[in-house]
């Protein structure tokens, strides 16, 4: 075994540092290239998910989002891998447990993890060349990027590239906006100043030579860092880079600089608009936001200190400032967060949202008064205690991960890109008990809120507006940029376009050679364990446990039978789950029940699930989940709070539960309005089982536009939702058919079946239960939605399969095929999409193709109308058959966190599916064959036949393609 001892060189890699660090039970060790300067940072210990990452410093002078575009083109090939789209073949068969790659404000990092040693090493290999040898073919750059597009001489020029599309969608988004603006007013002519995603509007200024610029100032060893986690051996990671990539190098590159810009001395007020739909009413549909620096990120114990004071002082609803700001009527919801590590210097930002422009002031005014009263008397020792085991609770949970080295990779980051510590950046315990200690003994909090925010004159008020015109502006100064550029083209030129779009869309169309695809590295069947181990849950007395390894942490959920609640409570049911997670008790108002949830738990809140099950004859099984998590030491206090609420809900307090409803629809309105694919897939969903359809009139449209119309007349509708709200309550909060899940150690679980008779006595819901005989309103078989964003999301779905027995494991290496080849190629690479997905439940048997921010319309439905020829007519290679079997299986076997393991297997045992099965379903997939894939093709003739589509978004774009469907709705 390797000795690694300070100062000594391994593979050209000098040893700084090394430690073990035991807070996360890990030996850590800090390398610097000798020629190059790269930091290398291995953090080792026993986890088999090995986690590699190569991350590089890119500073943006502008916002044509030219890191972005970098990002997405490096993946397109390499020298060594001259595949077109390396990532995506990579995603279409392996193991890894994650891969992606992520563009920040100041660096860009790739990161990826896998299980498998093999792979592990070969797709560092693959990271290392389509970084530091990139292709970056100009046809790259179109397509990722941005280019002119013009089909025919008959066809509009159009601005395409699915960075573009994407920062479009991310542009839509009223969030996104206050995020770049703060930056913007707190540090002009920085770094920060400028949007590293890209600005649609300054995307189309960038030229091909400028990206290539780009990649050859920043993607240089020397301006990068390495990072390593897991089991894997040290030597031969760092032989692994070295040999095969940086000794290529012979001379050390430059470092890129970060431009800290211009301190602000005093206030700076920024106006700004966001796109609204139109024709409705502006009033509460302002944010205010205010922002200030803090300090920077080498500011470890400021700035964990800060992360909790932001809860404290924003986040809790205990909170006075909170309290004072929604009951003064400034906005619907009022909150913050204190931003540790998205640049250099820190910031702590506060937010309104469902505000108005006006109330700006007021607000400020009101923020400054509250904080001084907080120094003055001292904040509540008993909330401080709460923010501070809420926290700590957070941490704690972080180490159950399962991408775990990811995690800890991005904690060190920062540190080791600043100059900091990464040690130290890895240390939780010793930091966080002085941070306690301080704060509940020495008035630490109070201190630091004096100094950094009251004595702080400097900073960034943003106030943004609905703007029902923005995005017809945007549009129009779109189109004359077109308009202006196609005037400037001679007729041959505009011909040379023409035949430059269809060049573009030919290669686009043309597959990756069987010689190209055989350079990739890949793993083959032989490497799949075809009965891999598999949890099995136990069930006793209606109690569903997982035993499982959470580091002392206990998840408990009470699921309520909902099958005795008519369509018309339905809509309610989700914000009855979140207003009987939040109101409190005849014992404690809302106030103390928030500080008890915090002192006490990780978390109490709420979902809902419909389960179908294998069995036809078997009853849909809609049940509403409260859930909480908690440290073993206070599960006992953790549950008494749940049994509270099950015996003494109280929904006495109306102002409270105005306020809740308001809160609700501000943010619904908001994922309508940017993210809005939920709603779009749930009404296709609707069509196709009674699971669908009770599914909708909960989280669905029909469910949105009844909190839409309950906020617009609260006072109006008030005594009748309160009715609903108590019909609810003694619907569900009935011991009859009451389902508890548990996941943690053997001692917790017994601690909490030891309870349930208690926690079911609790349960005094009076109403008389019966089974609901649920009519179901009819739905337009074609719908689009339409909103003020700039790009869509579109969906089409049917029923596959009238039978279970009809789905098998060859189904799921198809799905694979679908989602990361045909449709990645089709919607995504074609159509300028940012994305497509498939949604598909093997119980109902019921599918949806799902697009993501895709400026398409008609031609993405074109692509799913044609996936049953396209299926009957898949001709694979075995390599290529071979790789999507792999990608199947490592998505049916995923790595799970094990609180998300325990849910899993619950969701499984509440629909009849047995480890029995999933393990027949696994060697199915191991076994498929090419026919086996065609055998499909006829299911899905019904989604053309009997299919059905929705859609969501631009509100231009749909009316363009409205010929589609059969009713345009406005939201």
């Amino acid at each position: 075994m390797t000795e690694f001892t300070i100062g000594s060189v391994h593979h050209g890699f000098i040893l700084r540092r090394k430690e073990h660090v035991a807070d996360i039970s890990s030996d850590v060790y800090l390398f610097e290239h000798e020629l190059l300067g790269t930091p290398a940072l291995a953090i080792k210990n026993s986890d088999p998910n090995k986690t590699f990452c190569i991350a590089f410093q890119t500073v943006p002078e502008d916002s044509t989002g030219v890191a972005h575009i970098l990002e997405h083109a490096v993946l397109m090939g390499s020298k060594k891998y001259p595949a077109h789209d390396v990532f995506g073949e990579i995603h279409k068969g392996g193991l890894m447990t994650f891969l992606n790659a992520m563009t920040g404000s100041d660096t860009t990092l790739y990161p990826f993890a896998t299980r498998n040693l093999s792979e592990y090493f070969s797709i560092m290999d693959v990271y290392c060349d389509v970084t530091l040898n990139p292709l970056l073919a100009r046809s790259t750059f179109q397509q990722e990027g941005w280019h002119y597009h013009k089909e025919s001489a008959d066809a509009p020029l159009q601005f395409q590239g699915v960075v573009f599309n994407e920062m479009k969608g991310a542009f839509s988004d009223p969030v996104q906006i206050i995020f770049r603006q703060i930056f913007a007013g707190l540090m002009p002519e920085s770094t920060y100043a400028h949007e590293s995603g890209g600005d649609p509007a300054c995307i189309p200024d960038l030229t091909y030579e400028q990206f290539a610029e780009f990649h050859r100032r920043h993607y240089h060893p020397s301006n990068g860092m390495l990072f390593f986690y897991g089991d894997a051996d040290l030597e031969q990671e760092l032989a692994a880079v070295q040999n095969n990539f940086l000794r290529q190098h012979t001379a050390p590159g430059g470092k890129s600089e970060i431009v800290q810009g211009r301190r602000i001395s005093g206030p700076v007020f920024i106006e700004d608009g966001y796109a609204a739909p139109s024709g409705g009413s502006l009033n509460g549909k302002t944010y205010l936001a205010v922002g200030s620096t803090v300090g920077t990120v080498l500011d470890r114990e400021l700035n964990t200190a800060f992360q909790v004071i932001a809860n404290i002082l924003y986040n809790s609803d205990a909170s006075p400032l909170k309290k004072a700001v929604v009951e003064a009527g400034l906005c619907r919801d009022f909150g913050g967060m204190f931003l540790a590590d998205s640049c250099f210097q820190t910031v702590m930002l506060t937010y309104l949202a469902g505000s108005d422009p006006d109330k700006r002031d007021r607000f400020l005014a009101l923020h400054r008064q509250a904080l001084t009263a907080a120094v003055a008397q001292g904040l509540e020792p008993d909330l401080v205690l709460a923010e501070l085991n809420h926290y700590e609770f957070s941490a704690r949970e972080d180490l159950t991960n399962a991408q775990r080295g990811l995690d800890l990779i991005g904690k060190a980051m920062p540190a080791l890109k600043h100059g900091a510590d990464p040690f130290a950046a890895l240390r939780f315990e010793e930091l966080f008990a002085s941070i306690r200690r301080k704060a509940l003994e020495e008035r630490y909090f109070e201190r630091l809120i004096q100094e950094k925010l009251l004595d702080n004159p400097a900073f960034a008020a943003v106030t943004l507006r609905p703007d029902p015109d923005k995005a017809a502006r945007a549009a129009q100064e779109e189109q004359r940029r077109l308009a202006d550029y196609q005037r400037s083209l001679s007729p041959a030129q505009l011909e040379a376009l023409t035949a430059e779009t269809q060049e573009l869309i030919r290669l686009q169309q043309t597959p990756n050679s069987e010689e190209q695809l055989a350079l990739l590295p890949r793993l083959s069947r032989s490497d799949l364990n075809r009965r891999p181990p598999l949890h099995r849950v136990t069930v006793a007395d209606g109690c569903i446990s997982s035993e499982l390894d959470t580091n002392a942490i206990t998840y408990v959920q009470f699921g309520l039978d909902c099958s005795c609640l008519d369509a018309e409570l339905l809509p309610w049911l989700d914000l009855f789950g979140t207003i009987a997670t939040e109101i409190g008790t005849g014992q404690r108002d809302y106030v103390r029940f928030a500080k008890d949830v915090s002192i006490r738990t990780g978390g109490f809140s709420h979902s809902f699930s419909t389960y179908s099950h294998v069995d036809p004859s078997r009853p849909l099984r809609p049940l509403l989940w409260l859930q909480l998590k908690a440290l073993s030491g206070w599960l006992p206090q953790a549950l008494d709070l749940a049994q509270e609420v099950f015996a003494d809900l109280s929904l006495s307090n109306r102002q409270r539960i105005k306020e809740i409803v308001l809160r609700e629809f501000t943010w619904a309105e908001h994922s309508v309005q940017s993210e809005g694919y939920q709603l779009a897939a749930a009404r296709v969903f609707a069509h196709l089982s009674q699971a669908g359809a009770v599914n909708e009139l909960v989280n669905g449209a029909t469910a949105y536009l009844q909190l839409k119309d309950l906020a617009a007349n609260y006072e109006e509708r008030e005594e009748d939702f309160l009715s609903k709200l108590e019909q609810l309550r003694q619907l569900l909060f009935q011991p009859e058919g009451l389902t508890v899940a548990v996941t943690g150690s053997a001692a917790d679980i017994a601690a909490v079946q030891n309870r349930l008779g208690g926690m079911r006595q609790a349960l005094n819901g009076a109403a008389q239960r019966r089974q609901a005989e649920l009519v179901f309103p009819p739905l337009p078989a074609r719908q689009a939605f339409a909103t003020s964003a700039d790009v869509v999301f579109n969906v089409q779905g049917g029923r596959l399969f009238s039978g279970f027995s009809q789905y098998n494991g060859s189904f799921e290496v198809l799905k694979t095929w679908l989602s990361r080849d045909y449709f990645w190629n089709t919607v995504r690479q074609q159509g300028g999409a940012y994305g497509c997905f498939v949604q598909f439940h093997p119980v109902t048997g019921n599918f949806a193709a799902v697009s993501y921010r895709d400026p398409q319309v008609a031609r993405t439905y074109e692509a799913y109308e044609t996936l049953a020829a396209a299926v009957q007519k898949l001709d694979l290679s075995p390599a290529k058959l071979d790789q999507l079997v792999i990608g199947a299986y490592g998505s049916l076997n995923p790595l799970r966190s094990p609180a998300a393991a325990g849910l899993k297997e619950r969701d499984a045992y509440l629909c009849g599916i047995t480890q029995e099965y999933r393990q027949r379903l696994l060697e199915q997939v191991i076994d498929t064959k090419a026919a086996d894939l065609r055998r499909f093709a006829p299911f899905f003739e019904n989604l053309t036949a009997k299919g059905f589509r929705a859609s969501i978004g631009s509100a231009e774009k749909i009316r363009a393609d409205a010929g589609l469907f059969d009713e345009v709705t406005e939201l």
